[in-house]
Protein backbone atom coordinates (compact mmCIF):
# COMPACT_ATOMS: atom_id res chain seq x y z
CA UNK A 1 0.00 0.00 0.00
CA UNK A 2 1.19 3.72 -0.53
CA UNK A 3 1.80 6.02 1.52
CA UNK A 4 -0.89 8.27 -0.38
CA UNK A 5 -3.67 5.51 -0.18
CA UNK A 6 -3.38 5.76 3.68
CA UNK A 7 -3.72 9.59 3.53
CA UNK A 8 -6.92 9.61 1.60
CA UNK A 9 -8.62 7.42 4.34
CA UNK A 10 -7.80 9.73 6.77
CA UNK A 11 -8.47 13.04 4.99
CA UNK A 12 -11.72 13.72 6.35
CA UNK A 13 -9.78 13.43 10.00
CA UNK A 14 -7.03 15.92 8.89
CA UNK A 15 -9.24 18.48 7.41
CA UNK A 16 -11.38 18.64 10.52
CA UNK A 17 -7.99 18.96 12.66
CA UNK A 18 -6.60 21.58 10.47
CA UNK A 19 -9.81 23.61 10.03
CA UNK A 20 -9.74 23.69 13.76
CA UNK A 21 -6.45 25.08 13.91
CA UNK A 22 -6.43 28.38 14.78
CA UNK A 23 -2.97 29.18 13.83
CA UNK A 24 0.20 28.11 11.62
CA UNK A 25 1.88 26.50 14.44
CA UNK A 26 -1.38 24.09 15.24
CA UNK A 27 -1.71 23.48 12.18
CA UNK A 28 1.92 22.16 11.90
CA UNK A 29 1.44 20.11 14.93
CA UNK A 30 -1.74 18.49 12.98
CA UNK A 31 0.39 17.71 9.79
CA UNK A 32 3.43 16.13 12.52
CA UNK A 33 0.41 13.76 14.08
CA UNK A 34 -0.67 12.53 10.61
CA UNK A 35 3.18 12.07 9.47
CA UNK A 36 3.55 9.99 12.67
CA UNK A 37 0.36 7.76 11.68
CA UNK A 38 1.19 7.77 8.32
CA UNK A 39 4.78 5.92 8.88
CA UNK A 40 3.68 3.69 11.49
CA UNK A 41 0.79 2.02 8.88
CA UNK A 42 3.36 2.40 6.00
CA UNK A 43 6.26 0.15 8.34
CA UNK A 44 2.99 -2.55 9.63
CA UNK A 45 2.74 -3.53 5.57
CA UNK A 46 6.00 -2.87 4.35
CA UNK A 47 8.50 -6.11 4.55
CA UNK A 48 11.69 -4.40 3.20
CA UNK A 49 13.97 -3.13 5.61
CA UNK A 50 15.99 -0.78 3.24
CA UNK A 51 12.26 1.03 2.12
CA UNK A 52 11.12 1.60 5.63
CA UNK A 53 14.46 3.38 6.49
CA UNK A 54 14.02 5.13 3.24
CA UNK A 55 10.22 6.03 4.11
CA UNK A 56 11.55 7.37 7.94
CA UNK A 57 14.29 9.73 6.04
CA UNK A 58 11.83 11.10 3.57
CA UNK A 59 8.98 11.85 6.09
CA UNK A 60 11.60 13.85 8.54
CA UNK A 61 12.43 15.94 5.55
CA UNK A 62 8.89 16.47 4.95
CA UNK A 63 8.22 17.14 8.87
CA UNK A 64 11.41 19.98 8.62
CA UNK A 65 9.41 21.61 5.48
CA UNK A 66 6.06 21.68 7.30
CA UNK A 67 6.98 25.71 8.24
CA UNK A 68 7.42 26.55 4.75
CA UNK A 69 3.73 25.23 3.50
CA UNK A 70 1.55 28.14 2.30
CA UNK A 71 -1.23 27.86 5.18
CA UNK A 72 -2.74 31.53 4.66
CA UNK A 73 -6.34 31.81 4.21
CA UNK A 74 -8.91 34.52 5.36
CA UNK A 75 -7.37 37.75 7.41
CA UNK A 76 -9.77 38.84 9.90
CA UNK A 77 -9.01 42.91 11.34
CA UNK A 78 -11.08 44.22 14.24
CA UNK A 79 -10.48 47.12 16.97
CA UNK A 80 -10.50 46.33 20.98
CA UNK A 81 -11.11 49.08 23.20
CA UNK A 82 -8.50 48.24 26.11
CA UNK A 83 -11.26 50.11 28.63
CA UNK A 84 -8.05 52.30 29.96
CA UNK A 85 -8.20 56.27 29.59
CA UNK A 86 -4.82 58.10 28.47
CA UNK A 87 -4.46 61.32 30.01
CA UNK A 88 -4.45 64.23 27.86
CA UNK A 89 -3.01 67.26 28.09
CA UNK A 90 -4.48 71.07 29.34
CA UNK A 91 -4.43 73.08 25.55
CA UNK A 92 -2.15 75.91 25.84
CA UNK A 93 -4.47 77.98 24.16
CA UNK A 94 -6.99 77.63 27.40
CA UNK A 95 -4.55 78.73 29.94
CA UNK A 96 -3.71 81.97 27.63
CA UNK A 97 -7.59 82.67 27.31
CA UNK A 98 -7.54 82.43 30.93
CA UNK A 99 -5.03 84.65 31.85
CA UNK A 100 -6.14 87.05 29.02
CA UNK A 101 -9.46 86.87 30.64
CA UNK A 102 -8.83 87.68 33.85
CA UNK A 103 -6.50 90.69 32.83
CA UNK A 104 -9.55 92.00 30.69
CA UNK A 105 -11.96 91.74 33.74
CA UNK A 106 -9.00 94.03 36.18
CA UNK A 107 -8.76 96.16 33.84
CA UNK A 108 -12.21 96.72 32.84
CA UNK A 109 -13.66 96.49 37.09
CA UNK A 110 -11.36 98.38 38.66
CA UNK A 111 -11.65 101.92 36.94
CA UNK A 112 -15.53 101.01 36.76
CA UNK A 113 -15.63 100.73 41.06
CA UNK A 114 -13.27 104.92 40.99
CA UNK A 115 -15.46 106.07 38.31
CA UNK A 116 -18.55 104.69 40.37
CA UNK A 117 -17.22 107.02 43.05
CA UNK A 118 -16.79 110.24 41.69
CA UNK A 119 -18.55 112.53 39.77
CA UNK A 120 -18.61 111.93 35.96
CA UNK A 121 -18.12 114.53 32.91
CA UNK A 122 -19.44 112.91 29.22
CA UNK A 123 -15.47 112.15 28.88
CA UNK A 124 -15.48 110.07 31.85
CA UNK A 125 -18.88 108.24 30.57
CA UNK A 126 -17.04 107.43 27.02
CA UNK A 127 -14.21 105.81 29.99
CA UNK A 128 -16.78 104.17 31.45
CA UNK A 129 -18.32 103.04 28.15
CA UNK A 130 -15.16 101.66 27.00
CA UNK A 131 -14.39 99.63 30.57
CA UNK A 132 -17.71 97.84 29.74
CA UNK A 133 -16.71 97.22 26.61
CA UNK A 134 -13.33 95.28 28.26
CA UNK A 135 -15.42 93.61 30.76
CA UNK A 136 -17.91 92.47 28.68
CA UNK A 137 -14.79 90.96 26.43
CA UNK A 138 -12.88 89.18 29.38
CA UNK A 139 -16.63 87.58 30.39
CA UNK A 140 -16.32 85.94 26.46
CA UNK A 141 -12.72 85.16 26.53
CA UNK A 142 -13.36 83.55 30.17
CA UNK A 143 -16.00 81.52 28.38
CA UNK A 144 -13.73 80.34 26.07
CA UNK A 145 -10.76 79.52 28.18
CA UNK A 146 -13.27 77.43 30.56
CA UNK A 147 -15.31 75.53 27.35
CA UNK A 148 -12.04 74.28 26.84
CA UNK A 149 -10.63 73.28 30.03
CA UNK A 150 -14.17 71.48 30.20
CA UNK A 151 -12.91 69.56 27.34
CA UNK A 152 -12.51 65.62 28.78
CA UNK A 153 -8.97 65.51 29.81
CA UNK A 154 -8.61 61.72 29.19
CA UNK A 155 -8.91 59.33 25.94
CA UNK A 156 -9.97 55.69 25.98
CA UNK A 157 -7.48 53.53 23.20
CA UNK A 158 -7.98 51.01 20.84
CA UNK A 159 -5.91 48.54 19.86
CA UNK A 160 -6.16 47.04 15.78
CA UNK A 161 -6.00 42.86 16.12
CA UNK A 162 -5.18 40.96 13.22
CA UNK A 163 -6.33 37.31 12.68
CA UNK A 164 -5.23 34.78 10.04
CA UNK A 165 -6.97 31.82 9.35
CA UNK A 166 -5.04 28.77 8.50
CA UNK A 167 -7.00 26.94 4.71
CA UNK A 168 -7.20 23.65 5.74
CA UNK A 169 -7.67 22.57 2.30
CA UNK A 170 -4.87 24.63 1.09
CA UNK A 171 -2.48 22.97 3.65
CA UNK A 172 -4.03 19.74 2.36
CA UNK A 173 -3.16 20.24 -1.00
CA UNK A 174 0.55 20.68 -0.08
CA UNK A 175 0.95 18.16 1.54
CA UNK A 176 -0.38 15.42 -0.33
CA UNK A 177 1.94 16.95 -2.86
CA UNK A 178 4.80 16.10 -0.67
CA UNK A 179 3.33 12.27 0.29
CA UNK A 180 2.83 11.96 -3.54
CA UNK A 181 6.66 12.89 -3.80
CA UNK A 182 7.51 10.08 -1.02
CA UNK A 183 5.55 7.59 -2.76
CA UNK A 184 7.50 8.14 -6.43
CA UNK A 185 11.13 7.81 -4.17
CA UNK A 186 10.02 4.72 -2.57
CA UNK A 187 8.44 3.00 -5.89
CA UNK A 188 12.05 3.79 -7.04
CA UNK A 189 13.51 1.93 -4.41
CA UNK A 190 11.35 -0.90 -4.94
CA UNK A 191 11.70 -1.02 -8.54
CA UNK A 192 15.89 -1.10 -8.23
CA UNK A 193 15.31 -4.09 -5.16
CA UNK A 194 13.48 -6.09 -7.68
CA UNK A 195 16.35 -5.39 -10.02
CA UNK A 196 18.83 -6.71 -7.75
CA UNK A 197 17.10 -9.66 -6.49
CA UNK A 198 16.48 -10.70 -10.38
CA UNK A 199 19.74 -9.90 -10.98
CA UNK A 200 21.20 -12.26 -8.03
CA UNK A 201 18.85 -14.83 -8.94
CA UNK A 202 20.25 -18.80 -9.17
CA UNK A 203 23.31 -16.94 -7.00
CA UNK A 204 24.84 -18.68 -3.96
CA UNK A 205 26.49 -16.98 -1.14
CA UNK A 206 26.70 -13.57 -4.17
CA UNK A 207 28.39 -15.73 -7.21
CA UNK A 208 26.44 -17.56 -9.92
CA UNK A 209 25.65 -21.34 -8.84
CA UNK A 210 27.89 -23.77 -10.97
CA UNK A 211 26.79 -26.58 -13.62
CA UNK A 212 28.03 -29.33 -10.97
CA UNK A 213 26.81 -27.42 -8.15
CA UNK A 214 23.40 -27.74 -10.33
CA UNK A 215 23.70 -30.83 -11.11
CA UNK A 216 24.70 -32.22 -7.26
CA UNK A 217 21.44 -30.78 -5.88
CA UNK A 218 19.09 -31.86 -8.42
CA UNK A 219 20.46 -35.34 -8.31
CA UNK A 220 19.93 -35.11 -4.40
CA UNK A 221 16.60 -33.82 -5.23
CA UNK A 222 15.57 -36.70 -7.27
CA UNK A 223 17.13 -39.10 -4.72
CA UNK A 224 14.96 -37.49 -1.81
CA UNK A 225 12.04 -37.94 -4.26
CA UNK A 226 12.35 -41.46 -5.66
CA UNK A 227 12.15 -43.18 -2.23
CA UNK A 228 14.55 -45.70 -3.51
CA UNK A 229 17.46 -46.58 -0.46
CA UNK A 230 19.78 -47.41 -2.32
CA UNK A 231 19.41 -44.80 -5.39
CA UNK A 232 19.70 -42.05 -2.23
CA UNK A 233 22.66 -43.39 -1.09
CA UNK A 234 24.26 -43.88 -4.38
CA UNK A 235 23.54 -40.10 -4.88
CA UNK A 236 24.96 -38.86 -1.53
CA UNK A 237 28.24 -40.81 -2.48
CA UNK A 238 28.96 -38.35 -5.48
CA UNK A 239 29.07 -36.02 -3.13
CA UNK A 240 32.44 -36.65 -1.66
CA UNK A 241 33.31 -36.92 -5.20
CA UNK A 242 31.81 -33.24 -6.15
CA UNK A 243 34.10 -32.20 -2.57
CA UNK A 244 37.31 -33.66 -3.76
CA UNK A 245 36.62 -31.85 -7.40
CA UNK A 246 36.97 -28.81 -5.27
CA UNK A 247 39.85 -29.95 -2.86
CA UNK A 248 37.45 -30.42 -0.23
CA UNK A 249 38.12 -34.47 1.48
CA UNK A 250 35.72 -35.87 3.60
CA UNK A 251 37.26 -37.80 6.91
CA UNK A 252 35.87 -40.38 8.93
CA UNK A 253 36.75 -41.25 12.33
CA UNK A 254 39.32 -43.24 13.71
CA UNK A 255 42.35 -42.98 16.23
CA UNK A 256 44.50 -41.00 13.89
CA UNK A 257 41.79 -38.27 13.41
CA UNK A 258 39.81 -38.22 16.61
CA UNK A 259 41.22 -34.60 16.75
CA UNK A 260 38.76 -33.48 13.82
CA UNK A 261 36.08 -34.76 15.73
CA UNK A 262 33.53 -34.32 18.64
CA UNK A 263 33.31 -37.26 20.49
CA UNK A 264 30.15 -38.90 22.22
CA UNK A 265 29.45 -42.30 24.17
CA UNK A 266 26.99 -44.70 21.68
CA UNK A 267 27.02 -48.89 21.45
CA UNK A 268 29.04 -48.95 18.50
CA UNK A 269 32.01 -46.29 17.93
CA UNK A 270 32.23 -44.76 14.15
CA UNK A 271 31.53 -41.90 12.15
CA UNK A 272 28.14 -39.56 12.85
CA UNK A 273 29.04 -36.96 10.90
CA UNK A 274 32.43 -36.81 8.86
CA UNK A 275 34.97 -33.65 9.43
CA UNK A 276 35.22 -31.64 6.02
CA UNK A 277 39.48 -30.51 5.84
CA UNK A 278 40.96 -28.30 2.67
CA UNK A 279 44.77 -28.15 2.15
CA UNK A 280 45.06 -29.49 5.98
CA UNK A 281 43.11 -26.80 7.45
CA UNK A 282 39.39 -28.07 9.34
CA UNK A 283 36.52 -26.65 7.81
CA UNK A 284 33.77 -28.55 9.72
CA UNK A 285 34.70 -30.91 12.75
CA UNK A 286 33.01 -33.67 12.46
CA UNK A 287 31.05 -36.00 15.34
CA UNK A 288 31.99 -39.37 16.02
CA UNK A 289 30.69 -42.34 18.62
CA UNK A 290 33.56 -43.81 21.21
CA UNK A 291 31.75 -46.63 21.61
CA UNK A 292 31.82 -48.39 24.67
Amino acid sequence: MKMIDILEKDKDHLLTELAAADSPDKAVIALENEIDKLLLRYNERCDSERERDAAAYMMQAVRLSLPLIDSTGRTKVWEHDEGKAAKAKTPVMAIILLIAGIALLIFGLFPIVMLALADTDPSGRTELFTRFGSVFSGIVVLFISGALFGRPKTRKTKELHIEIRVDAEKIYRHFRTAILSVDQSLEEIRANERWSKREQAGNIDGRKATTPEIELFSDLLAASYSNDPEYALEKIDEIKYFLHKQQIEVIDYSENTRQYFDLMPGTAAGTIRPALIADGALLKKGLASTGK
